[in-house]
């Protein structure tokens, strides 16, 4: 049979396991939290990047159309680059 100051030790020993347990959950919860919001915000610096160099090319291309048309003796027509590769295309063949 076993002495009270052994199943003392065993019940002290499983109390101290399952407070180590909740702890750990908790600190992994915390982190997965902290996780998640750093992906937000750095998922949101990302899609301004992005639509800030979106903006700059349509700028770029806008500007070197300007420049185009003002150095050219024809009124140049504005077609977006990817028209104009199929224009090229068509001509081509």
């Amino acid at each position: 049979m076993l002495k009270t100051n052994e199943i003392f030790l065993i019940i002290s020993i499983s109390f101290c396991i399952s407070l180590l347990a909740i702890t750990k959950a908790v600190n992994v919860y915390e982190y997965r939290t902290l996780n998640s919001l750093i992906d937000k915000e750095s998922s949101k610096s990302l899609a301004s990047e992005i639509k800030f160099i979106e903006m700059n090319n349509k700028l770029l291309y806008k500007k070197s159309f300007l420049e185009a048309n003002k150095n050219s003796n024809i009124e140049l027509a504005m077609i977006k680059p990817e028209r104009t590769h199929l224009i090229v295309n068509k001509k081509i063949r």
